[in-house]
């Protein structure tokens, strides 16, 4: 049997030519570097619930996996180096994800005070 090539044929066999995804939970990770980007002017407006962009940074000197993280138009920090490794793949490939304030705690700006939510999303990839 020959293949189709009819455009018709192969729309109709695309849902067969993808498996579907397992579910993968949510990532919750604490915000690198808050103190060092605009942290006391941005603190106000933050709250949990709060969608973020995540944006990669390959240029990164001191991370070629580097995950920055955006509120609006001012950077927020990065997420954790141990833990950007796959986030980093998943924008790599175009794959969607969300991101958004898990929890904020008070105090200084340290690590652990803006903790995040990031999740996978089962939409097409995002081609950029």
């Amino acid at each position: 049997m020959a293949l189709s090539l009819h455009p018709a044929r192969l729309l109709a066999r695309l849902p067969q030519l993808f498996v579907a995804e397992p579910d993968i939970p949510p990532l919750h990770l604490s915000l690198a570097g808050f103190q060092y980007h605009r942290a006391e002017g941005i603190w106000p407006f933050l709250r949990p619930g709060l969608e973020l962009r995540l944006r990669r940074e390959p240029w990164n000197r001191h991370d070629p996996l580097a995950v920055a993280v955006y509120y609006r138009r001012e950077k927020l920090g990065y997420l954790p180096r141990t833990d950007n490794a796959a986030v980093a793949r998943w924008l790599d490939q175009g794959r969607t994800l969300r991101a958004s304030i898990a929890g904020l705690a008070e105090g200084g700006y340290s690590r652990g005070r803006v903790q995040l939510r990031v999740q996978l999303t089962h939409g097409a990839p995002v081609l950029s």
